[in-house]
């Protein structure tokens, strides 16, 4: 079997997501695996390029793993014509910028949501990826949950008959920072930095709610900074001004109603991070 090796650009590996669901879940995963199988005689070999802006922390990421590739030039990372993919794991603000830089050199561009901050720019990253002719995609991994995979064949097979309403409830417990270190990044509860929960998670949401009940029509939603002060990775108290609870009503095509809690300050009594209540 012919190998062929692509090489991957990733931009944000030494974060929570980066590292964890694409480095070492996705990409990784693969070479373990021998590389992908495209079932023609192919075995494509997914070569990471780790980008970033601390140099020790990409090389400690690389030889963990034992990598080759490290760099904090994005520029030159773009300009190598043997790096075909730019994948975009960085905090939210950064992205955007980013990802007009990959798109501008011609690489296939892949990224974790949002792509933006707002519709207008967000639409066009889109219509520029392609105009340029590149592959791009974002992250939309809520639909291969076991659970959700199992609704959609509950869906598609009838047994819920017209879908009149949906309700979801995700969230969990955030520790503020100073008795037990927080479980997200400090970042994320900075409104400047583009955190929030809206940005978090309403891009899952219409996703979801598209694939699986019908385009979101109409969004309301009540949003609350429940916890004002939180501590950093240093241990040093900052201002949270990012939202960290939504509470939302989906106006869905065809008439039903969903409504989803979200919530990094809620206690979690139920069985999963997330669930969700179908009548029909």
């Amino acid at each position: 079997m012919e190998r062929r090796t692509i090489k991957i650009a990733m931009n944000g590996v030494t974060g929570r997501m980066g590292y964890r669901q694409h480095l070492v879940r996705s990409l990784l995963a693969l070479r373990e695996q021998g590389g992908l199988d495209l079932g023609d005689g192919t075995l494509l070999w997914p070569e990471p390029v780790l980008v970033g802006r601390r140099e020790d922390a990409l090389r400690a990421v690389a030889e963990r793993h034992s990598l080759e590739h490290v760099t904090t030039d994005l520029g030159a990372v773009l300009a190598d014509p043997e790096v075909e993919v730019y994948f975009d794991a960085q905090v939210t603000g950064a992205r955007e910028a980013a990802l007009r830089r990959a798109v501008a050199a011609g690489k296939h561009v892949y990224c974790e949501k949002p792509t933006a901050l707002d519709f207008p720019a967000a639409l066009e990253l889109a219509r520029l990826a392609a105009a340029a002719g590149v592959k791009h995609g974002v992250v939309q991994d809520k639909l291969f949950l076991p659970g959700l995979l199992k609704l959609r064949r509950l869906i598609e097979g009838g047994f819920f008959g017209q879908v009149l309403s949906v309700r979801g409830e995700f969230g969990y417990w955030v520790f503020e920072g100073d008795g037990q270190p927080a479980q997200r990044p400090s970042w994320n509860y900075r409104a400047q930095d583009g955190g929030g929960i809206v940005t978090d998670m309403f891009p899952h949401w219409e996703y979801l709610l598209h694939e699986l009940f019908g385009r979101v029509r109409t969004v309301q939603a009540l949003t609350r900074t429940h916890i004002g002060r939180r501590w950093d990775e240093e241990g040093k108290p900052y201002e949270a001004t990012a939202d960290d609870a939504a509470y939302g009503i989906f106006e869905l095509e065809g008439g039903a109603v969903a409504q989803i809690n979200s919530s990094w300050t809620v206690r979690v009594h139920r069985d999963e991070l997330v669930e969700f209540q179908v009548d029909g």
